[in-house]
């Protein structure tokens, strides 16, 4: 027996260090002793009699996966520490390599990768952005669990008593090479045929399969793949699936700017509605209109703005990672010119000396640039109130608050041409800005009228064009 007390070397002595040790309510998974409770003497049927295997085993898990381990011993102490060596092992190295190790009988995969094991690899090396992995990794998922059939019902989103977590498990411990291309494919054509009878949820399936694919293939890219020593299965999950045609989403304008801005004054900032009914005044809310729909600022821009971002003296509010957030990607760092009338109106909202707020959007709620796994937005209340407030006039897109900043970019075309309204989005090329953010404000039409106004030249058969101007 190991001596407890080296000072006190009495059996007195080494009892009272025992009963020292038995206050400990949690020994740590590093220490042996964690692991004799955990051992167990398992049994099986011959001849319609139970037999007990005179060794130890143990179960572990890890990655939402589980295996037993036969210890190969019926001393209990020894059988604790190598049941720890070989957790500690699983944990460094990975199943793959553990199983290799310690069960070498047991027919291992060539391609030994799990959904869980693969994900946690590509987020420790990949470079991603923490928020940008989560998303990437959430889509994935989603399209294991299409394809293998992991439903998990509602407990899918019960994140308190582990329905959430038992969904993951099962998700996380599919095997990276039961993800064909050819599986990956059927289920894309499936979410096509179950949407076929209405043409308006065909076309809302193509676009969330061509988002989810677009993210799960992105875990695969070059730049990833040469950082990782998982084994990947040969061909890739998405190797030769394409993507969905969904065409462009060309922003279309449902905003009148003058008349929008002229309400929101009256409404939000001065608290007044209809025949002079008062209201109580909101003035954050006319803040956030002015960012997105005067300057083109993101949601998550304007949450985090800080008034020494505002530059008076040369009209710019300067887009930059500060220690509460980054910016969207290195493109959206940059110096946007605004109105210098935008800018006199929110220096009317600049704090008093003495009560100094570093945000423009004022709110209660600290930031929290930790956040990974979802977008934190301290004036989260604030922006669903700006929302409601949007659909009481008249903007039905689905992202109420984005359409702004398309309104915004179109108005910047319309003055000076689609390369500057690309430079004020601060989008990376100019075909994101073309696609999706701008609506034509001056059409070219073929001028039917005039033509049917004309009168045919007598002489000449050729035609007088009278002005359409009269």
């Amino acid at each position: 027996m190991t001596l407890q007390n080296t000072q006190d070397r009495t059996e007195t002595g080494q009892r009272k260090s025992l009963s020292g040790l038995a206050k400990i309510k949690r020994l740590p998974k590093t220490h042996q002793d964690y692991w004799s409770s955990k051992l167990k003497k398992r049994s099986y049927q011959l001849d319609g009699k139970t037999v007990e295997i005179p060794t130890w085993q143990v179960r572990l898990f890890h990655l939402g996966r589980e295996s037993w381990f036969n210890l190969d011993t019926a001393n209990k102490a020894t059988a604790a520490v190598k049941a720890r060596d070989i957790y500690l092992h699983l944990i460094s190295k990975g199943w793959s390599e553990s199983l290799a190790k310690f069960k070498p009988d047991m027919e291992v995969s060539k391609d030994g990768c799990t959904v869980g094991e693969f994900l946690d690899q590509v987020k420790a090396v990949s470079g991603l952005k923490p928020v940008t992995f989560e998303i990437y990794g959430r889509k994935f998922r989603s399209v294991v669990a299409g394809v293998f059939n992991i439903d998990g019902g509602k407990r899918k989103h019960d994140y308190v008593n582990g329905g959430h977590r038992a969904w993951l498990d099962k998700v996380r411990a599919v095997r990276l090479e039961r993800l064909t291309p050819e599986k990956v494919n059927d289920w894309k054509v499936g979410q096509f045929k179950s949407a076929s009878r209405n043409p308006l949820q065909l076309k809302r399936a193509h676009a969330t399969v061509r988002s989810l694919l677009l993210s799960a293939k992105a875990l695969f890219s070059d730049d990833i793949k040469k950082h990782l020593t998982v084994r990947l299965p040969s061909p890739l999950p998405f190797d030769g699936v394409a993507l969905p045609e969904v065409g462009r989403h060309r922003y279309k304008s449902e905003i009148n700017p003058a008349l929008l801005l002229q309400q929101a004054r009256r409404e939000l900032a001065e608290g007044f509605q209809g025949e002079g009914k008062p209201l109580h005044p909101r003035p954050e809310l006319f803040k956030i209109a002015l960012l997105a729909l005067g300057a083109g600022l993101r949601r998550d821009e304007i949450d985090t703005l800080q008034w020494t971002q505002i530059k008076w003296d040369r009209n710019i509010i300067r887009i930059e990672t500060t220690e509460h957030g980054s910016t969207k990607s290195a493109d959206s760092e940059a110096d946007v010119a605004v109105d210098p009338g935008l800018l006199e109106i929110l220096r009317g909202y600049m704090p008093k000396p003495g009560k100094a707020s570093q945000f423009v959007i004022e709110s209660p709620i600290e930031p929290r640039p930790k956040a990974t796994s979802y977008h934190h937005y301290r004036a989260d209340r604030l922006f669903k109130q700006l929302i409601v407030w949007l659909r009481g006039k008249g903007i039905t897109a689905r992202n109420a608050l984005h359409s702004l900043r398309k309104e915004f970019g179109s108005q910047i075309c319309a003055q000076g041409g689609i390369y500057a309204a690309s430079v004020a989005l601060r989008h990376a090329n100019i075909t994101i800005t073309r696609d999706h953010y701008l609506d034509q404000k001056t059409p070219v039409v073929f001028q039917v009228a005039s033509l049917l106004q004309a009168k045919a030249d007598e002489t000449g058969g050729g035609v007088e064009i009278r002005s359409a101007v009269a």
